[in-house]
């Protein structure tokens, strides 16, 4: 079920670039680009950049290069995937939060003291699920994966 997920995700990955690559504004464009690429490295544990630009340069060698630029960036600022393991765990921290916000305003009080404490206490792969299928997820099947 993962690889289908990092295959998916690598397909929404290269339309995104199509899209971006049709915007009018090239800086507006490579700001957005940027954005987004620092979003996923920031949310998604299971893409490896060179992989994000591979993808890009599929459909631009520009947006390849900036992928690598950002990166680069990434690695002076200190927040490179997998440099530190406090920045792993912060990922974690902020994906459980971000999950308890998301699910907040989808279910209202549905999503109990006690769900969200159960959320913040879960481990990396549930958390994984969960952040995967934010939008898709049942109050019913979250309460299942979290029991």
């Amino acid at each position: 079920m993962r690889k289908y997920n990092v295959r998916r995700f690598y397909k929404a990955f290269r339309l995104i670039v199509e899209l971006i690559n049709k915007m009018q504004d090239k800086e507006k464009a490579d700001e957005v680009f940027e954005m987004c690429i620092k979003y996923l490295l920031n949310v998604r544990d299971d893409i490896e950049i060179e992989e994000l630009e591979r993808t890009a340069k599929e459909e631009s060698v520009e947006r390849g290069e900036l992928i690598m630029s950002i990166a680069e960036k990434l690695r002076e600022e200190g927040i490179e995937k997998g440099i530190e393991k406090g920045i792993e765990k912060g990922k974690i921290e902020g994906k459980k939060e971000v999950a308890i916000n998301v699910l907040s305003r989808r279910f209202g009080n549905e999503l109990t003291e006690e769900l969200k404490e159960k959320i913040r206490h879960a481990d990396d792969e549930t958390i994984n699920y969960i952040g995967d299928n934010l939008l898709e997820i049942t109050i019913e099947e979250l309460k299942e994966i979290l029991n």
